[in-house]
């Protein structure tokens, strides 16, 4: 990607921003909407009704938009407590697939939302949001992917999708050597939440 356009060609630029709940997930692109002001960029961040008084506070000095959105995930089909929005309200991690996948409740607002905003140049939404892709290509918006976890966690994780390590019948907590980082021994317990959040219905027996 080429670097960011100078201040005096991007008056037309309308950048969505759309962070995962969870505060070292969405600190980073808050941040990055900064620097999109500052290249005189039109901003619009989405959340959800309990996360925007953070969001608010934290860019109350700008001109960046604001966009709430209803998350209502089924109770019948998941473990999420009523009311809880945000990974560091949950009462146990345990629960933070079940949190990651119920995200995608959202999915019909952000989609309504869409239909209403003024042309969207590009978004930026978090990789646990996986399902933003799908609206994304429903839109014709180029989206571009914001990974929280570190270089290292994503190399990891990559590296044993591409490679399918975990595509043998070995026991889910069999040590496996990946191919490229012989020093890094997994199980498939230690990525199953993972892979699945980034790829619903991917399962770890299948190559890409």
């Amino acid at each position: 990607m080429g670097s960011i356009p100078s201040k005096e060609n991007t008056t037309s630029f309308h950048a969505l921003l759309f962070p995962f709940m969870s505060k070292g997930h969405t600190i980073p692109l808050l941040q990055f909407a900064r620097i999109l002001l500052c290249r005189n960029f039109s901003v619009t961040l989405f959340t959800t009704t309990a996360n925007r008084p953070f969001i608010a506070d934290s860019l109350s000095d700008t001109a960046a938009s604001i966009v709430t959105l209803r998350f209502t995930p089924s109770t019948t089909t998941n473990n999420i407590p009523p009311g809880i929005e945000s990974t560091d309200k949950l009462p146990s991690m345990s629960l933070f697939f079940d949190f990651a996948m119920a995200t995608s409740s959202i999915q019909p607002h952000f989609e309504q939302a869409l239909e209403t905003l003024p042309r969207v140049s590009f978004m930026v939404t978090d990789g646990f949001l996986w399902w933003t892709l799908q609206s994304a290509n429903k839109f014709n918006i180029l989206r571009l992917v914001f990974f929280g976890m570190s270089c290292y966690s994503v190399s990891v994780v990559r590296e044993e999708n591409m490679q399918g390590i975990f595509s043998g019948p070995q026991p889910n907590d069999k040590l496996v050597e990946l191919t490229r980082f012989s020093w890094i021994k997994l199980c498939k317990e230690d990525m199953n939440h993972v892979l699945e959040i980034l790829n619903p219905g991917a399962s770890l027996t299948s190559s890409p």
